[in-house]
Parts: C-alpha cells; structure tokens; sequence
C-alpha cells in the first residue's frame, strides 16, 4: 500500500448502484468479500496478494468490507499487525466500528474464513465482479453522454470507447519502477539478442540498409519520412508495409489521406508484379503481364489494410487499431500518408498549433499500443530556393514539433528529380536519417525503379 489512508466516512454512492431506475442488483459476493478479509487477519501472504493484485476497497460490495479493508490498508501502511483487534482499533478511531457491526462482526469474518491458501482466488471473485459493476455504471455514463446530443460526435464516441476501454487496460497500475528492476528487464533483452545474433531489433522494413542502421523500426517510436513532391514517399511507405505484413504475417494498417484504396492496390501490383504502373493504368496489358499479376495476387495474400478516408484524425486512428486489434491481434505497423492532410476534431488558433497536436497525439499513440508509427511528412516549398535541396530537419512543414516528437526522421532525395541530365544519378535514392534519437544517422542507397513506382535494395558488394 503506497499511502497512510483512514477508513472513510463516506462512500460514493454510485459503487454498485443500479443504472437509473435499474432494480436489478448489480453482480457481487459477498462470501468471497468476507473469505478474503478473514484471510487477511489470518495470513500476511493473503494481504500480499491482496497488494500485488492492486485490490483496491471501492473493490468490495459491501460498505462494511470497504470500511475495513482501508482500515486493513492504514495497518499495513504503518507496518502494524493486522487482526480483529487492531483493525477494529482503526475503526474505532475513524468512528466507524458501530457501523460496520462492531468487533463481533470482525471476529466473524476471521473464524469463517474456509481457506487462507484461497486468497488469491478471493481477491478474482471480488476483482471480477467490481469490473461486472464498473461495465454497469460505465454503460450509464455512456448513455448520458448520448442523451447530451453532444455536436462532436467522434469526440462522444472516442470518450465512449475510451471509458470501455479503461476497464480492461487497469489504468490504475503503477508506472514508477525501480531501476534494479528495469536494468534485471534490460539484461533479459539484452540476452536474448545475443542470442538471436540478429541486428535487426525492431521490424524490418525490407530495405536491408536501412534495416542496419535503424535495427528496424521500433516499438511505441514516431517516424517521420519526408520529402518533396515526386520523390516517392508513397511508394517508399508501402513498400515498408507490405514487407512488414509478409515477414509477420501480422495486421499492417496504411491510412491514406490523399490516394484511394485503388490507386495504392494498382501500385502495390504493379510494384509486386513488376509490371508497368503505365500499362495497368491504361489497361494496355500483355498475356504475360497477367501471368505475373495472377502470381503477385497470390503472393498479396498478406494482412495488410488499407483506410483511404481523407479526413481520417487521430481519434479514429485509435479506434480503428482497436477494431483490428481485437479481430486479428495487434497490428505491427501504422502508417500514415501523409500528416499534413490530417484533422482535429479541435479548433486551433493556426494550422502549426494544430500541426503540432496531431504530431503529439500520434507519439502517444505509438507509445499506448507500443508499435512503431510511421507518418509521411511535406517538406516546405523553401527547401527549392536553396542550391543544395538535399533536405534538412528545419525543412519539416508547418511545425518544429514534428522535429521533436519525431524519434526518427528519414528524408527520401532523388537527385535526378532537381537534375535530370546527371546520368550517373537515375535510379537513386538517398536515405537520409537526420535523426535517430536511439542511434547513428546517415544516409544509404536505394534503387528507384520508376516504372513499377518501387524502391529496391542497391546490390551489396561481394
């Protein structure tokens, strides 16, 4: 128990009270409320489990149980014995011993107690059914929220779902932890990729170089791509995800604010069949392209999902994570294309402010799923005023704050794009990692293949 708490006079009345005018009572059991705190006098490993399970009094049905588990919880806060009689002390003291049924009643629930070695099941049955009792007063409070008519209507969802949602993630955890026991964490990681032998930590995004120098993309981290116009970060992006999907065989989500679902299917064939982007775009196709189309169809058996909504925010990003979760398991990837078409569902006084908020909100939510999100980005147009475009962190649009919430940021630079008359630069790419908040940065190779839209690994020397 983390604080000195009394017992309390008073106790919210909402803790297990019907919705409304609701007559039927809601899910308790009150023998396993008493099993449990006769435990408690009885055994010190039972209140061990009561504290490593993070029981807390608004738990117990009954008032009464209430009452004497936070008298339970002062004791153990003051390293003093807890029994009938030094817990019926605490209530005295707080003037509520009469009402919980007096030191008899204490007595009762010691000498009634079936098994001490039960405590842990004890603490389920009364854990269980306080979620029973907070799914109902959640239900309620979400059809308050309805009956409101609030105007925002994804923000009432969003609050909705989020209060289901907290029921089950127990948001009441404690988060500080001491270092010893990180650094024991930290070994075991640390062990286990020694023995992996493998460099790349985090998922790979199928372009090995990169793969080497970020050790893949990791979890709960925010990552930038940008780039200017025609320089392929769509294509750079889906290649990513569809390689993730394969390699894991894990949910991929790609959200789309400024292509339909169709065009990035049509590039994703053209990309995987290696045909012609042209050809399926005019439909000019040759008995052979179909073969290879046929062949890419099959290998596109793969859980990668498309949301081209333009007007997606950040709000529904979370949602529809949670939708997917819940169908086929957490997804491995998000990727966003791109950050500067999103919206809020807030007003903000200039586009960088709001800029700035989508940029936050999409750090917190890689950090509450714990996977890596990648966001396509604009750069400003003031980057072409300069001689040398290669970009720069300053050339991030519209907010610094990409630049800071950012734990990597990758810019895509074609030189052939600024310089077509430099043949030696036709089918290059640079990878330029600005930053790497966990790393090295650099810049590496890529083959662009503009016919089929598709970035490649450049040949290693042997």
């Amino acid at each position: 128990m983390s604080t000195t708490e009394s017992p309390r006079r008073a106790r919210s009345s909402t803790n297990g009270a019907p919705a409304r005018n609701d007559l039927r009572v809601p899910p308790h059991n009150v023998d396993a409320e008493k099993s449990l705190i006769g435990a408690m006098f009885l055994s010190d490993e039972a209140i061990g489990v009561a504290v490593e399970r993070n029981l807390l009094a608004d738990d117990f049905y009954k008032p009464a149980h209430q009452h004497i588990f936070d008298a339970v919880r002062a004791l153990v806060s003051s390293s003093e014995a807890v029994d009938p009689v030094t817990v019926g002390d605490e209530l005295r003291r707080a003037g509520l011993l009469d009402e919980i049924g007096g030191l008899d009643y204490l007595v009762e629930l010691q000498n009634a107690t079936p098994s001490v070695s039960s405590a842990e099941r004890y603490v389920k049955i009364v854990q269980d059914t306080a979620t029973l009792r907070k799914l109902i007063r959640t239900a309620s409070e979400i059809a308050d929220i309805a009956y409101s008519e609030p105007s925002d209507i994804p923000s009432a969802l969003d609050a909705a779902e989020s209060r289901v949602f907290a029921i089950a993630e127990d948001k009441v955890a404690d988060t500080i932890k001491r270092v010893s026991e990180l650094t024991d964490d930290v070994t075991e990681i640390l062990e286990a990729r020694y023995d992996n032998k493998n460099p790349i930590t985090g998922l790979p995004t199928g372009y090995h170089d990169l793969d080497e120098l970020l050790s893949g993309l990791q979890p709960g981290t925010l990552n930038i791509v940008g780039a200017r116009p025609a320089m392929g970060k769509s294509a750079f992006a889906l290649g990513a995800a569809v390689n993730a999907a394969k390699k894991t065989n894990r949910p991929v989500l790609f959200f789309s604010l400024e292509m339909s679902a169709t065009e990035l299917t049509q590039r994703i064939l053209s990309a995987e069949a290696m045909v012609e982007s042209d050809r399926l775009r005019t439909g000019r196709l040759q008995d052979s392209d179909w073969t290879k189309l046929s062949n890419a169809v099959n290998r596109l058996d793969i859980p990668l999902y498309i949301d081209d909504n333009s007007q997606v925010t950040v709000m529904q990003i979370r949602q529809k994570i949670r939708r997917v979760t819940q169908r086929e398991g957490l997804p491995v990837l998000v990727v966003i294309d791109y950050l500067q078409l999103m919206g809020s569902s807030s007003n903000f006084e200039t586009r960088q402010l709001e800029v700035s908020e989508i940029s936050r909100n999409l750090k917190l939510l890689a950090r509450e799923f714990g996977i890596p999100v990648m966001a396509l980005s604009q750069l400003s147009r003031q980057l072409e005023t300069r001689q040398d475009k290669r970009p720069q962190l300053a050339d991030l649009r519209e907010s610094g704050a990409l630049e800071q919430d950012a734990d990597v940021v990758i810019f895509i630079y074609r030189e052939e794009v600024h310089h077509p008359e430099n043949l030696n630069a036709r089918g290059w790419a640079d990878i330029i990692v600005q930053k790497h908040r966990s790393g090295p940065i650099g810049t590496r190779k890529l083959v662009f293949q503009g016919p089929y839209t598709k970035f490649d690994n450049a040949a290693r020397e042997m």
